[in-house]
């Protein structure tokens, strides 16, 4: 249980995933006609498969929040867990917005629970994961907070 991996979800917004994917479907499809379509691959792969994450590291006490670029290439910096003073649980509402071909927007929004690791004045903030209700963000926290700083 050295380094414990954190999924977070898309870079970017379903619609704009779902768009990396028709990239892709399309210029392999392309393809066929001509091999200029394959440039389609490179953005459809970015917006399709980018996502973000964090690693914590128990051992040496450190956490790292990461983009997964292109679905296998991680940035990102390891910071120390003893710049940071406490876990605070937050509830974040997003908004992806789309507009259709006769320019209607189309909202959809999102609602998640966040474990945040922050810093005695909140100026410094680490996202850990994203939960689907308040209670498990909670025994995660509880969870964390007893190997980082055992009582």
């Amino acid at each position: 249980m050295a380094i414990r991996k954190y999924h977070q979800g898309k870079f970017f917004g379903p619609s704009s995933s779902y768009s990396g994917y028709i990239f892709i479907a399309v210029g392999i499809f392309t393809s066929y006609y001509s091999l200029l379509s394959l440039t389609l691959l490179i953005p459809g792969f970015f917006l399709a498969f980018t996502s973000n994450g964090t690693l914590i590291d128990f051992e040496n006490k450190r956490v790292k929040s990461y983009t997964l670029l292109f679905g296998f290439i991680m940035t990102g910096k390891w910071t120390e867990v003893s710049q940071f003073t406490r876990f605070s649980i937050e509830k974040v509402t997003g908004r992806f917005s789309t507009y259709s071909r006769a320019n209607v927007r189309f909202d959809m929004g999102v609602t998640d629970i966040r474990l945040l690791l922050v810093n005695h004045n909140k100026s410094k903030k680490i996202t850990i994961n994203k939960y689907a209700n308040f209670e498990e963000a909670q025994k995660d926290m509880k969870e964390l907070s007893e190997l980082f700083w055992p009582a």
